[in-house]
């Protein structure tokens, strides 16, 4: 069987960094997730005395950066079930490439962020 690499002469790139902490009950997304979102408590309704909180989300680069790992995860299944498929293979190396230049930046303007990758 000759595969899609040879027919096409593509340079087959391999992602050895992703690591296989996912959670399929979450979708996939990567587990030990850092807490995105904080509490603001409202003032007090002046009848009641009752005090109610906004939940605000705030964003989070580990936890995009471990969701874009999940999701090379599944595409690389995805690639293997279907090794006809060339637009997917292609896809499958673009978000690669995505990847790779999110957390460069991330690790280059962002160093505190990205050692909580580590």
């Amino acid at each position: 069987m000759v595969s899609l690499v040879d027919i096409y002469n593509i340079e087959e790139s391999t992602l050895t960094e992703l690591k296989s902490d996912r959670n399929p009950a979450r979708g996939n997304k990567g587990q030990n997730r850092e807490k995105d979102f904080y509490f603001v408590d409202e003032p007090a309704d002046p009848e009641t005395g009752k005090v109610t909180s906004k939940v605000v989300k705030k964003p989070s680069l580990s936890n995009m950066i471990k969701d874009l790992e999940a999701e090379i995860q599944d595409f690389e299944v995805l690639v293997k079930d279907k090794p006809d498929d060339i637009v997917l293979y292609n896809i499958s190396e673009e978000l690669k490439e995505i990847y790779n230049k999110f957390r460069t930046h991330i690790r280059k303007n962002y160093p505190e962020d990205y050692k909580k990758l580590q």
